[in-house]
């Protein structure tokens, strides 16, 4: 297995404070659950970030202040337990209502995954073996996190485990491998915008 991909200095910082939307959040959360190096990194910008508030000088509470606004806050909303969600989906997505598996085109399909409070889009896609995406680029953020096979692209060869952020500055066209397929797991803000004359043939039909 090769984790040549992995979050942001800034992406780890932000989610060990608990500071990213919850459906970015829970795609570093696949990620971390797959990469032992990820997760050392996030330990330590969260003791490097304990201790900057043990320097904070504390301030008294007001008197009434609601108690529930005391309990701590994970990096990633509790939801709702979903049942009878397969054993092959990684333990994070596991307590989340996951949607049947839907085609959105030939050889590949999608899932939703109800994330309560994001604000971006989150799902599961599954493309079968040698499947090439249009060319494409997006008015937000698309983080994805590789669950099986791999694909690859302008920017790498991304496989199980990875972790792939793209931004407003990335435009790319994923190969999927031709004998693994790929099955990943996506969160979304903004659109997907469809490059070249097929792009715009199928940019009606995308709704995700």
């Amino acid at each position: 297995m090769s984790m040549a991909h992995r979050p942001s200095d800034e992406t780890l910082a932000a989610f060990a404070g608990g500071h990213l939307d919850e459906g970015l959040a829970l795609v570093v959360a696949a990620h971390l659950e797959l990469d032992g190096e990820s997760r050392r990194r996030m330990r330590e910008f969260m003791a490097i970030q304990g201790e900057l508030l043990d320097r904070i000088e504390p301030i008294p509470m007001a008197a009434g202040y609601p108690a529930e606004e005391l309990e701590p806050h994970s990096a990633i909303a509790t939801p709702t337990a979903s049942p009878a969600i397969a054993a092959d989906v990684p333990a994070v997505l596991r307590p989340y209502a996951l949607g049947p598996w839907r085609p959105i085109g030939l050889r590949i399909a999608m899932r939703r995954v109800e994330v309560p409070g994001a604000d971006s889009r989150v799902f599961m896609l599954r493309a079968g073996p040698g499947i090439a995406l249009p060319p494409h680029k997006h008015t937000g953020f698309e983080w994805t996190t590789i669950l099986a096979g791999a694909y690859e692209h302008q920017y790498g060869r991304y496989v199980v485990g990875d972790f792939d952020e793209a931004d407003t500055e990335h435009d790319h066209t994923p190969a999927v491998d031709p004998v693994e397929g790929c099955t990943c797991l996506v969160a979304m803000t903004g659109k997907v915008l469809l490059q070249g004359w097929l792009g715009r043939l199928l940019q009606p039909l995308v709704r995700f």
